[in-house]
């Protein structure tokens, strides 16, 4: 009986989870769960209940409950809280996309490789590059590949240089990806700026560095200067690759196209996708045509059929399930088509002039949050002589983590503590803005600053 599929979980079926997991209890089990957040008493839901009644007293127990949709939050550090108009659940959940599997074959899947085909072509247009794959899982991702891109394309180097600006999940990620490749990750600081030191950068760079990365904004919400870095980068032979975290910043700055990158990377989250507690996202790839053949993933064409019908096919594929081992790019084996195709719908549907706008609004907004915040005396701004643009560090009187704490406590999560990435930064407070945060909505935010901070 136990194996019966509509019985609950026995103590036996209790015993044999925990063996197959090496633990001992239930509460080895929940380890990585914090205690602050786990029930402190067993849920209460009553005995033998409908499931009329077990939805009825779900919902109210959720009423009582503090998430996303009821709580302010200012949480950026590379996944933004932007709008999505209601039509793309209705467009993007239709049961002709939600498939378990990517459907390519040409014949049959014409909708699904033409919706490829237009992302690769907005995206392309948003970085000024001229190609664009058909996406990775997510934009720290993305950039390991680019660095792996690089090193086939400049075989005898070893070394990739990597601005500490670049955001530290995305950098642990890429030193992953080439643990066993016997290539040496070098950080470029920062200066006082909260910008890459580019004096730092002509002492690192020799004729063994492969690649350089940077990224803008940076993780400190701060402006680089693309143009020179990308200067000094070729000047030395090497390959200059740009990481996009917030690509919505693209309609109001320079693209990776006009500062002449050869590589250029990014979280697709920001077009539309919702947060959903780190994924999934949608990693953006765009380079040079000239590079096309050691790029990464999938590429969608347009050509003609037999008949000179115009029509959609996957042109070009270099991973190994497709051609021999020795020849792949890389092995990665998803074009997250569904996140693609959510991305694709926002595009279209939010429009030029409406990204410009978005873009505009995130900049006002934060603009505003930035004066307001300051006006307090509580706080100051980080790198306050550097441009932003959605996102910026308010140097906090008191501790990051009890006024985040105390804000929480009254329905406001203000923004990400700094100290979780560097532990001796007491006060940093890393703050995100974008056009879905009213002025009431920020006035919130500076009477909590006034009380708390």
């Amino acid at each position: 009986m136990s194996g019966h599929r509509l019985l609950p979980t026995t103590e036996q079926d209790k015993i044999d989870i925990f063996k197959s997991c090496g633990v001992s209890s239930m509460e080895d089990l929940l380890i990585g769960i914090p205690k602050e957040v786990r029930l402190k008493s067993i849920l209460s839901i009553g005995d033998g209940l409908s499931e009329i009644e077990i939805k009825r007293k779900i919902s109210q127990i959720l009423k009582n409950s503090r998430n996303k949709k009821s709580s302010l939050s200012f949480l950026g550090a590379g996944v933004y809280d932007h709008f999505c108009p209601a039509a793309i659940n209705q467009l993007t959940l239709r049961g002709e996309f939600l498939t378990s599997y990517t459907p390519y074959q040409p014949e049959f899947s014409q909708g699904t490789l033409q919706a490829l085909f237009e992302y690769q072509s907005m995206v392309s247009e948003i970085f000024g590059m001229e190609i664009s794959n058909a996406s990775h899982y997510d934009g720290s991702t993305s950039m390991a590949e680019a660095a792996l891109m690089a090193l086939r394309m400049k075989q005898n180097k070893k070394r990739i240089l990597v601005s500490s600006g670049v955001h530290p999940e995305y950098v642990e990620v890429l030193k992953t990806y080439l643990t066993n490749l016997g290539v040496e990750v070098s950080l470029i600081p920062v200066n006082e700026k909260g910008t890459t030191s580019l004096s730092a950068l002509k002492s690192l760079l020799a004729d063994d560095v492969a690649l350089v990365i940077a990224q803008s904004p940076n993780f400190m919400g701060c402006i680089e200067d693309m143009q020179e870095m990308s200067d000094l980068s070729h000047s030395k032979g090497s390959l200059f690759s740009a990481n996009v975290t917030e690509p919505l910043s693209l309609a109001l700055l320079k693209t990776p196209g006009e500062y002449d990158c050869d590589i250029a990377t990014g979280e697709g989250q920001s077009f539309g996708l919702p947060q959903s507690f780190g994924g999934p996202y949608v990693g953006l790839f765009t380079t040079r045509l000239e590079n096309v053949r050691q790029m990464p993933g999938r590429l969608c064409g347009e050509t003609v059929d037999a008949l000179g019908r115009k029509s959609f096919t996957l042109t070009l594929s270099t991973r190994e399930q497709h051609i021999r081992r020795e020849k792949a790019t890389s092995n990665i084996c998803t074009n997250q088509n569904l996140c693609a195709l959510w991305a694709s719908i926002w595009l279209a549907l939010v429009g030029k002039e409406g990204f410009v706008e978005l873009a505009e609004q995130n900049l006002a907004k934060s603009e505003y949050a930035k004066s307001e915040l300051t006006k307090t005396g509580k706080a100051k701004i980080r790198y306050s002589n550097t441009n932003t643009f959605n996102e910026f560090v308010l140097e906090l009187n008191t501790s990051s983590s009890e006024f985040i704490k105390k804000c929480v406590e009254n329905n406001l999560a203000p923004g990400v503590s700094l100290q979780r990435f560097f532990p001796d930064d007491k006060n940093g407070l890393l703050i995100a803005v974008t056009e879905k945060k009213s002025r009431e909505d920020i006035d919130l935010f500076v009477d909590l600053l006034k009380r708390f901070g």
